[in-house]
């Protein structure tokens, strides 16, 4: 059996889309589609983004000045293509020390004058070391339509070295998540193998949550995104 041992990081990510609303499938292997980030804090750390385009994309390429990564993938020279395709792709971002980090996903859309760009950004923070949670957390608590939302799992004494699949069927959402048993660095630690996967809006409803893992117990947990408010409208007198 595969041993790794892995640095223990945190992860509080943040997202926001600034492209239109999602498509329908094929990217969530469901009926909603919207972009779908998910990052591995391992030893690389490790990103993959998935959204809905009919453009035919080069391989990503990634730069990074300082805690700014910026991901841009060329159109080919090619016909597009004349029905919607998902735009999976995963990148190693090295191992990166604790800060705040920005991600800006770009790619073109189509061959036209314009030179125009899909663009989606992401943040997450890697602070030092913390004690390791096992299970799974969602954030917002109670969002609402438009909010994206942030699934956050946590495993002791395992590895996660790729991101995970995700597949968003109707009011549930699956995860899995690959995984390796870890050892010990020194006496007394306890590896800790952490993921996000971050969803773009979703439809009012209720959803249920399962992360599964060739390692280990199944987590599960739910969550209930509501109707976005509406302000009272207020009459003169």
């Amino acid at each position: 059996m595969i041993r790794v041992r892995l640095f223990l990081v945190t992860a509080a990510i943040a997202f926001f889309s600034m492209s239109a609303m999602a498509q329908p499938a094929p990217c969530s292997a469901g009926i909603q589609d919207p972009p779908i980030f998910s990052l591995v804090n391992s030893s690389p750390v490790r990103l993959s983004f998935k959204s809905t385009t009919q453009a035919i994309l080069s391989l990503p390429v990634v730069t990074m000045e300082g805690n700014e990564i910026t991901v841009v993938q060329m159109a080919s020279d090619a016909n597009q293509l004349t029905f919607p395709a998902c735009n999976s792709q995963s990148v190693s971002l090295g191992d990166l020390p604790s800060g705040s980090y920005t991600v800006m996903w770009k790619y073109q859309t189509g061959l036209s004058q314009n030179f125009f760009f899909a663009t989606f950004s992401f943040a997450f923070t890697i602070p030092e070391a913390s004690p390791c949670v096992l299970g799974m957390s969602i954030q917002p608590q109670s969002p609402a339509v438009g909010q994206p939302v942030s699934i956050i799992y946590a495993a002791t004494f395992r590895g996660f070295l790729q991101t995970p699949s995700v597949a968003l069927d109707s009011s549930q959402i699956t995860i899995d998540q690959p995984a390796v048993i870890a050892d010990p660095a020194f006496p007394g630690h306890v590896p800790c193998a952490r993921g996000v996967v971050q969803l773009g809006a979703l439809h009012a409803g209720y959803y249920t949550v399962t992360v599964r893992s060739n390692s280990g117990a199944p987590m599960s947990d739910a969550v209930i995104v509501g109707p976005v408010a509406r302000g009272r409208a207020v009459r003169g007198h």
